[in-house]
């Protein structure tokens, strides 16, 4: 299976932003070059997942908070050594491409360059999404390899992790993002690059069509199998590149890591419903919900069914709503859902279509 990241390289920067950065610098040698990088996230998920060429329902950008509202570069030499750490503030006009950040750099060299986007997230209980102080990250020393990338087995004290400690709590908003990239830099030579940058969730879009004439109360929305836990940036992901239908490129992620063990840790997340009503002969498409990667492999009889919902609506819980062929959740993909409900007094028929990014239908059992 292939899971895929689309780079949207835009050719003009937006324009009428405000924005503050801040830097520390180090000198650099003679042989130094310019390099320019330019920083893209797509407003839909950013992701043709299961290697999809064409645009889903309900893509775009929901709010600013899928987009770029502080934004972190830090540029690594060969030696581990921290060569700029610049930061950015565009809070008051998100973004999805960010193309003004310049640097003086030795030249010659291969260089790792780290991307991180709105670092200072916090859930509702105070705590940051992403527990680590980039800003202490100094220039002229060591970049803290370990702390950001992660070890492959977690400790419940390692930094390098985003948390989730409750059945009930999902991503803050704006959503963290990540990525590390290789850049090689010319000899005495100016270089520009173009790099893309990834939201650190999966977005489930649910849509609930009632069929019946009668309206219906939902109470509860369950997903099940997802991680506690997420490396802060993507680790271990195997990328195959290949174009697209209308000319663009699409890079896909074949494989990747996650951090927990026995099958995530995994658990089940509930969303609960105060007052939601689908009414007769219609529909309501409900808030996102953002939650963390996983990569859960079920038991043999189960291929391909990884995944499942329940939905209680009035008295009744249905279960056994498998996403048929959606066998693993990479970070910066969105899921839609649409769930079908037949009838009122005699069980629900449902259907669940998902649409990951493009329009590919996954049609999962449902119980009636």
């Amino acid at each position: 299976m292939k899971y895929g990241i689309v780079a949207l390289v835009l050719g003009v920067l937006l324009c009428g932003c405000s924005i503050y950065s801040k830097e520390g610098d180090i000198p650099v040698a003679e042989n130094t070059s310019k390099v320019k990088l330019g920083v893209s996230v797509a407003l839909t998920d950013g992701a043709a997942f299961l290697g999809l060429q064409s645009r889903g329902p309900l893509a775009e950008a929901v709010s600013d908070g899928e987009k770029m509202q502080t934004l972190r570069i830090i540029i690594v030499r060969p030696d581990g050594t921290v060569e700029h750490n610049r930061y950015y503030d565009f809070h008051q006009v998100p973004t999805t491409y960010f193309a003004t950040a310049q640097f003086e750099v030795v030249g010659g060299e291969t260089k790792k360059v780290y991307l991180f986007a709105n670092e200072n997230t916090k859930f509702d209980s105070g705590r940051k999404v992403a527990n680590y102080d980039f800003a202490a990250i100094k220039v002229g020393e060591q970049f803290p390899t370990n702390d950001i990338t992660g070890q492959d087995i977690y400790t419940d004290t390692d930094a390098s992790l985003i948390e989730v400690n409750d059945a009930q709590t999902q991503m803050a908003l704006p959503l963290f993002m990540s990525e590390c990239h290789s850049v090689d830099v010319p000899e005495k030579k100016d270089e520009n690059v173009e790099l893309i940058i990834v939201r650190a969730a999966v977005k489930f879009t649910f849509r609930i069509i009632n069929t019946s004439n009668e309206p219906l109360a939902l109470n509860q929305l369950t997903i099940s199998k997802l991680a506690r836990y997420e490396y802060l940036l993507p680790k271990d992901v195997v990328y195959v590149t290949e174009p697209s239908e209308d000319g663009t490129t699409i890079t896909y992620i074949e494989s990747y890591k996650v951090p927990m063990p026995g099958n995530n840790e995994h658990y089940n997340f509930k969303a609960a419903f105060a007052d939601k009503t689908v009414p007769g002969n219609g529909e309501v498409v409900l808030d996102p919900i953002y939650l963390l990667e996983s990569n859960y492999n079920d038991d043999p009889s189960t291929v391909g069914r990884n995944y499942k919902i329940s939905l209680t609506v009035g008295d009744e819980t249905y279960e056994n709503g498998y996403f048929n062929n959606l066998t693993a959740l990479p970070r910066n993909t969105h899921v839609v859902v649409d769930v079908t409900l037949n009838g009122k007094l005699t069980g629900l028929e449902c259907v669940v279509r998902v649409y990951p990014y493009g329009e590919y239908w996954l049609y999962p059992e449902f119980g009636q």
